[in-house]
């Protein structure tokens, strides 16, 4: 695992540096997308998820819905291909993307294409240095919200 100005960047991902997306390849010809650790900092506290399955999306269009305190807005998938599939547990508790974004995943797309290495998509040390750019330039270090509910069961007990 990478870390960027304290945000994580997990090794075996697929990044959209520009949308703040990972993609991670399911190997069955399904990907899940989900906000990585600087879209959650930005964003701050979830508050809300909103993901539709059966819709065809093209590179760019939104595969869901986020808000926060600070922000409501898309969440834009960097591939062409149908949401198969929306994760429950972001819906239940959106606030688990805040404590664990890449153990959140949003939605389940199967794509038109699984050529990832041909989308345009970032892994290993093109992604960490593509980082080191962006929030060198914009300023960011990471942090992640602490559950307020702690009656709720944390991530890694779901």
């Amino acid at each position: 695992m990478a870390f960027v100005f304290a945000c994580e960047l997990p090794d075996g991902l697929w990044y959209d540096v520009t949308r703040d997306v990972w993609v991670e390849d399911l190997g069955n010809g399904h990907v899940h997308l989900g906000m990585t650790d600087p879209a959650q900092t930005r964003a701050g506290r979830i508050l809300y998820v909103r993901a539709r399955t059966g819709r065809r999306v093209t590179a760019g269009k939104s595969v869901a819905t986020i808000e926060s305190a600070k922000w409501v807005g898309p969440v834009p998938s960097p591939l062409d291909g149908e949401v198969v599939a929306h994760n429950p547990r972001v819906v239940e508790n959106p606030n688990v993307i805040n404590q664990d974004p890449y153990g959140a995943w949003l939605v389940e797309l199967a794509p038109t294409t699984l050529a990832l290495e041909e989308s345009g998509l970032l892994r290993g040390e093109s992604a960490v240095a593509a980082y080191r750019e962006k929030l060198h330039a914009e300023g960011l270090t990471c942090l992640r919200c602490a559950d307020e509910n702690p009656s709720r069961q944390s991530p890694k007990e779901a």
